[in-house]
């Protein structure tokens, strides 16, 4: 299954200056990936320990200086029972949070000439009880659940995803408009979890893929409650539970801990919301009043404002018990008997997916006071130009946004984007202000040049 970072990975294996360390959620992909660019790069010079199924027999290999990557390296081969070369071989280190004193040998490795790559699921977790510093001289990259682009490739359809960018910079409408939006809700139904677009693309079935994807969540659910993660599992499960439902709210969508627990509070429930979005299972978006750069998040006395999205939208079908046959066979979403707050929720969340997946830094913006008005748009993207850029999604086709004229005319953004299920295409709102439309299936193409999330 091929993934857009392994480019990266590549180019990394050219000229391994620093030790590579990919994060990411569990089961998107992080392990397999590494491994398919070792092997093509390093052939039988690819080696890999893994953490997660021989802790007991890898660990002992660091016990030693962890400065001393030599001997180390020494240690590992006579493991493994083949010779390495510090020019040819390509070591990994699969889930090496699981050991402390791996994790921070990768330091010692920069500048040494050894290729060394290491995975990490929830590393923002479970680093926080650490003894030794968290290593530096390490280039970090995330992986994150399959992108719309990833999903075309996955099914064959990669003149597809080349087109869709062209589209996306030329705004010229698309012949295959309706075919690409019967994909992209495949997409929805499925998700980017690697295990669930296999099984669907294996044999297009949707049951397998729901499988996959209740195996995930158990998976999730079971490690939010590990008693040595050092949070509430009570309260995380509460919360976790909560994500789908105030996604639906038909107000605005900013996260009220009432409605996970009566009478919650951010002192109890901001530790797990946290732990969440460390593990890579949720998605943050925080509320700034910003209409010109730097954007930076609003904060009152009372705590800060922000909305969370679920990574994966298949998760978000198989949490809400939405029938994926129903929502597919139909001859148009419009036509399914669910509420538009659901088909709102759910554009909202492969918009966030789409900019995660690109590590975009995001913000929704809501009006000041001062200026009377209420709504808010979805998402600001701040680019490499310092030059604030709007993002409205709209779930079907009528684009008819409240706020956009009014914020354009408030700040100097150079145009606004609109998702929706209609084709690319400009129009003006306004003053004359430039909008840029796009399908919902091309929001992977935005965040080029944006401001990067931090890791």
């Amino acid at each position: 299954m091929k993934r857009a970072i392994e480019r990266q990975i590549e180019l990394w294996a050219q000229r391994p200056e620093r030790p590579l360390l990919l994060r990411g959620a569990r089961r998107v992909g992080k392990t397999y990936v590494v491994e398919a660019v070792g092997k093509r790069v390093a052939g039988d010079q690819f080696v890999k320990l893994d953490f997660q199924t021989d802790l007991d027999l890898v660990s002992p290999l660091f016990n030693g200086p962890t400065d001393d990557v030599d001997a180390i390296m020494r240690r590992i081969a006579e493991y493994k029972r083949v010779p390495l070369d510090r020019e040819r071989s390509f070591i990994l280190f699969d889930e090496v949070q699981l050991c402390e004193r791996a994790l921070n040998s990768l330091r010692f490795f920069s500048g040494s000439g050894w290729r060394v790559a290491a995975t990490g699921s929830q590393l923002g977790v479970a680093t926080r009880r650490r003894r030794l510093p968290f290593p530096s001289g390490v280039q970090q990259e995330t992986l994150h659940p399959l992108s719309f682009e990833e999903f075309l490739w996955a099914m064959g359809e990669s003149s597809m995803s080349e087109e869709i960018r062209w589209h996306a910079e030329t705004l010229e409408p698309y012949p295959a408009h309706e075919r690409a939006l019967d994909l992209f809700r495949h997409y929805l139904v499925i998700g980017g979890l690697p295990a669930a677009v296999a099984a669907y693309a294996d044999g297009r079935d949707i049951d397998a893929a729901r499988v996959q994807q209740r195996e995930v969540d158990d998976i999730y659910t079971a490690d939010m409650t590990d008693p040595d993660n050092g949070i509430s599992a009570v309260a995380a499960r509460k919360v976790w539970r909560s994500i789908p439902a105030q996604l639906l709210r038909a107000s605005t969508k900013k996260f009220k801990y009432a409605e996970v627990e009566r009478g919650g509070r951010r002192t109890k429930l901001m530790e797990p919301i946290d732990w969440l979005a460390s593990a890579g299972m949720v998605s943050i978006n925080e509320l700034t009043t910003c209409t010109e750069a730097p954007l930076v998040p609003y904060d009152e006395d009372e705590g800060s404002f922000f909305k969370v999205y679920l990574a994966d939208t298949g998760l978000m079908f198989y949490k809400l018990a939405v029938n994926p046959r129903l929502w597919l066979e139909a001859e148009s979403s419009s036509t399914l008997p669910v509420s538009a707050d659901f088909r709102g929720a759910l554009a909202e969340n492969a918009v966030m997916q789409a900019l995660a997946a690109n590590d975009v830094q995001t913000f929704y913006w809501t009006p000041p006071s001062s200026w009377g008005g209420t709504g808010e748009l979805d998402f600001l993207l701040q680019d490499d130009q310092m030059r604030v850029i709007p993002v409205e999604v709209k779930s079907a086709r009528n684009v008819r946004a409240r706020t956009l004229a009014s914020f354009m005319d408030h700040s100097r953004s150079p145009y606004v984007v609109v998702l929706s299920e209609r084709d690319f295409g400009r129009s003006v709102v306004g003053g004359g202000h430039e909008v840029r439309e796009l399908p919902l299936y091309a929001a992977f193409c935005l965040g080029e040049g944006c401001r990067k999330a931090p890791l």
